[in-house]
């Protein structure tokens, strides 16, 4: 069995006319990101770039861009934000 698991890391709201351009230098998170167990320890990660565009009537459609990021995940965390 396939089981998709998947967490928002990121988002931003782009409204028509604005540039839709990202920049992610000196990007601060949005949303923290933990593990409240230790299942993504030493496994496997793929990040993909997806966006939803909402039009003034009508349905919300999902885009999903081409290509992907994978990496392992860490064997250790980081157990506080630091100050």
């Amino acid at each position: 069995m396939y089981i998709l698991n998947q967490v928002v890391l990121w988002d931003k709201i782009l409204r028509r006319g604005e540039n839709a351009r990202i920049n992610l230098h000196e990007l601060n998170s949005k949303y923290y990101f933990w593990d409240d167990g230790e299942n993504l320890r030493s496994n496997n990660i793929t990040l993909i770039l997806g966006w939803n565009v909402i039009s003034n009537a009508g349905s919300l459609s999902h885009v999903q861009a081409n290509g992907s990021t994978s990496f392992i995940f860490s064997d250790s965390y980081t157990t506080s934000r630091g100050s």
